[in-house]
């Protein structure tokens, strides 16, 4: 991409671009060059992005990830065919020991910035979190105890062992973990203090992953709570401090925005504009047999 082209985008459109897809079933038994093409041909993919779909175990087989190099040599007729492949090449975000916030034998709390996913996504197994701690760390069995949604920045945990993971796993579930977020939100809330509460489940959107907040029990939602408190305010927008007492799906963002203060950059509940979702994981306090004392990720220059 030429350099003027990235300099007129925005953030979101230089780290995270829009996901191309193509699926179907193939037809009869395909040869390897075969499948390709019929990926082409039904695409009308360059060589280029089908070869980056390649690179970035973006094509899937009956929902298996491959890459070029253990791409079977025949491809039986029925396979189902899923290739994701990225609009334009997404700009790569360097991870490095700065960004390692605490590690033992056991585990390690890691910065992410905002824009990286916690573990591979569907169109690329080698831009995520979980894949640059492997590379930086050598351990090959890293694995992330929790994640954070893509624009989301601040602290994730991961596990080096398959017991640490068990461990760690059970402290999340049983509420023993404590965790503290910040967000930039709009407008300014009205009260200092507030919590909100209630049923989150999954909603159809012909778009997104989307998530809603009911007042009672349904089939697919479950109960969620979270506390929030003001820290500061300028202008429209305020500061505000972010406590789930739950684990679920785009929490927050759908908490605050229930309550007529979404956070700025959420297009998806409807936030006010912002280079991105200005969420941050902030705290983690794990149970102090693991961690002494919590593990804190500084404020990422957008919110600070």
């Amino acid at each position: 991409m030429a350099a003027s082209a990235r300099a007129t985008r925005s953030p979101r459109e230089r780290f995270d671009p829009p996901v191309l897809r193509c699926r179907f079933a193939a037809n009869a038994t395909l040869s390897r060059d075969g499948l390709l093409e019929a990926i082409a041909g039904r695409s009308a993919w360059s060589a280029e992005r089908i070869a980056s779909v390649l690179h970035h175990g973006g094509l899937f087989l009956d929902g298996r990830p491959y890459e070029r190099a253990d791409l079977p040599e025949r491809i039986a007729a029925g396979t189902q065919v899923d290739a994701h492949a990225f609009a334009w090449d997404p700009e790569p975000i360097a991870i490095g020991r700065a960004h390692v916030l605490a590690e033992t034998d056991a585990w390690l709390a890691a910065d992410k910035p905002a824009f990286v996913t916690t573990q591979r996504s569907r169109a690329s197994a080698r831009l995520d979190l979980e894949t640059a701690l492997r590379s930086l760390t050598g351990c090959a069995s890293l694995s992330a105890v929790h994640r954070l949604d893509r624009e989301t920045s601040g602290v994730v945990l991961f596990a080096k062992t398959r017991a640490a993971a068990a461990a760690l796993g059970r402290a999340f579930e049983q509420g023993c973990v404590a965790k503290r977020y910040v967000a930039v939100v709009a407008p300014v809330p009205a009260h200092d203090a507030w919590e909100v509460r209630g049923f989150l489940g999954r909603v159809l959107d012909p778009e997104r992953i989307r998530f809603a907040l009911r007042p009672d029990a349904a089939p697919g939602f479950r109960a969620s709570r979270s506390r929030f408190e003001r820290i500061e305010r300028r202008g429209d927008r305020a500061l505000v401090a972010c406590m789930p007492e739950t684990g679920r799906p785009h929490q927050l963002r759908v908490h605050l925005a229930a309550g007529g203060t979404p956070i700025a950059g959420d297009a998806l509940y409807g936030g006010a504009a912002a280079e991105r979702v200005l969420l941050h994981a902030q705290h983690l306090t794990l149970p102090r047999e693991i961690a002494a004392e919590p593990i804190e990720s500084p404020l990422p220059r957008d919110l600070a």
